[in-house]
């Protein structure tokens, strides 16, 4: 397991040689602070999605406010008569 198998190659072995890359030093872990603004920042899902994707659910949501506004008139008018 110790050897390289790149040092069988010469070509390919000054090849990598040439190439060199600094790695920054950074903390892996996040503290909560971190990990609870990454909580409220992280995208919501949205819960009218599956309604407007189909042709029923869009009808629904645009007969809903008429039928729940005239439940309400015919309660109000059941009350004051």
């Amino acid at each position: 397991m110790s050897q390289d198998p790149f040092n069988k190659d010469h070509h390919l072995c000054t090849k990598l040689d040439e190439y060199h890359i600094d790695i920054p030093d950074f903390p892996m872990k996040s503290n909560r602070w971190e990990r609870f603004i990454n909580l409220l920042a992280s995208p919501a899902k949205d819960p009218i999605d599956p309604l407007i994707s189909t042709t029923g659910g869009l009808m629904l949501l645009k007969i809903a406010p008429i039928i729940g506004t005239a439940a309400l008139a015919l309660i109000q008018a059941l009350i004051f008569l």
